[in-house]
């Protein structure tokens, strides 16, 4: 049976197969889909735009580098000022420091230690007021005892005085009584030495009050030595000593104690110290008028007046130094301010004052050429070429008619070699 079934044909159903043939590609038919593809992109760009910004980011960096590598050509400059009113007309314009005609260095005049200080920078002071004190305990016992010797002899001499007036009256009494023999000649005579020794007992402790009065006075002055006191009316510009700190006359250092305790001022004495070319001093004259301004007082012009030219000339820097009064000066200004003066003509020489706005530069920064003239302007540290029409010359500056605004910085006396864009470096 086994036999027979193995001999029998197979299942047709069981030997069938469905033919599994590989379709070939048409070059229409889409392929794959990619979904990382997009991604793939976005990533390559941005790291071509990091790479490019990175890129930039040194080439700017490498710039300021070489920028910074890049020679300075030094130059001195000056600023092109714009004047109205009678400034515009001046015969001599110089620059200065103001000051006051009375300033003084207060210190004491005994040394000792600073006890007590008054002031601060900018008080007021009068005349005779206490600024400070120095420690002065010891001077007080020996004032107190001098007081106390004077006392007592003092009270001595009036002692003295009533034996003058008892014995005065036992020597009257014996005169009377020696005619009538009532007293001896020795009697008298011890009578009338005892008046006048109490007379001549008088005199000598007269000499001891006066004596103690001069010692009193003495010791007074010596305490009256340790406050340091105002000499003038005036303003505390600068403190040069604090408490506990040690004063000594004359100022030997501070090695061995400070000289002065503040300094004071009086600021409406206010005048201007400048200094004069030698050839332009010819046009300044004594009390002829000025006109002062001040760089930190913007916008305003005090009026000034020639108070004095010193005689004698500077011969490294060719210069007089000559000074200026300020006539209306008022709280805005202070000792070592820097201002500049501008010597005007007399009244009857002068125009009237005229309001219109001129600018003026120094001669030596116009550089002149056959048809224009220019100057070099300093703006982001790099020199820049402006033509100009300039007008007349007065005393080293150049009135500007055109070309500069006013304010800019020009190159004074510039350098043969110096060129459009030239990085520059101003001269301190």
């Amino acid at each position: 049976m086994a036999l027979a079934e193995a001999d029998s044909p197979r299942d047709p159903l069981a030997t069938l197969r469905i033919a599994r043939t590989q379709p070939s590609k048409s070059p229409q038919s889409p392929g794959p889909r990619r979904p990382w593809l997009p991604r793939l992109r976005i990533v390559t760009l941005l790291i071509l735009l990091a790479v490019v910004g990175l890129v930039a980011a040194s080439l700017a960096g490498l710039s300021k580098v070489v920028k910074g590598f890049e020679p300075r050509m030094e130059v001195r400059v000056a600023n092109v000022s714009v004047q109205t009113g009678r400034s515009a007309d001046a015969v001599v314009v110089a620059t200065g420091y103001l000051e006051s005609r009375r300033q003084a260095k207060i210190g004491a005049r005994a040394p000792g230690r600073i006890e007590l200080l008054n002031v601060e920078e900018g008080s007021h002071v009068k005349k005779g007021e206490v600024l400070a004190a120095l420690e002065h305990a010891d001077l007080d016992a020996a004032l107190a005892a001098n007081k106390a010797e004077l006392e007592r002899t003092q009270a001595a001499l009036a002692e003295q005085e009533v034996v003058v007036n008892r014995t005065k009256r036992e020597y009257d009494r014996a005169v009377k009584l020696q005619p009538s023999r009532t007293i001896t000649e020795t009697e008298l005579d011890i009578a009338k030495f005892d008046y006048e020794g109490a007379v001549a007992k008088v005199k000598s402790l007269k000499a001891s009050v006066s004596l103690a009065e001069a010692r009193v006075r003495e010791a007074e002055q010596l305490k009256e030595n340790m406050f340091v006191r105002a000499p003038f009316d005036g303003t505390v510009i600068s403190k040069d000593a604090e408490v506990g700190e040690s004063i000594l006359p004359g100022g030997l250092g501070e090695g061995s104690g400070r000289g002065s305790v503040v300094t004071i001022a009086d600021l409406n004495s206010l005048e201007v110290d400048c200094d004069v070319k030698e050839d332009y001093i010819s046009r300044v004259v004594v009390d002829r008028p000025a006109e002062v301004a001040v760089d930190a007082v913007p916008g305003r012009r005090y009026k000034g007046k020639v108070r004095k030219v010193i005689p004698m000339g500077d011969r490294a820097r060719a210069t007089i130094k000559v000074k200026v009064a300020i006539v209306d000066a008022d709280e805005r200004l202070f000792p070592e301010m820097s201002g500049t003066v501008y010597f005007l003509p007399s009244e009857n020489e002068s125009a009237t004052a005229s309001t219109d706005r001129r600018m003026f530069c120094p001669s030596d920064a116009i550089v002149k050429e056959a048809d224009a003239s220019h100057v070099w302007v300093v703006k982001d540290e790099r020199a820049e070429r402006v033509k100009v029409r300039v007008g007349s010359a007065t005393d080293n500056r150049t009135e500007i008619l055109g070309g500069l605004s006013g304010g800019e910085k020009v190159v004074v006396k510039p350098p043969a070699d110096l060129s459009e864009g030239r990085l520059v470096k101003v001269a301190e």
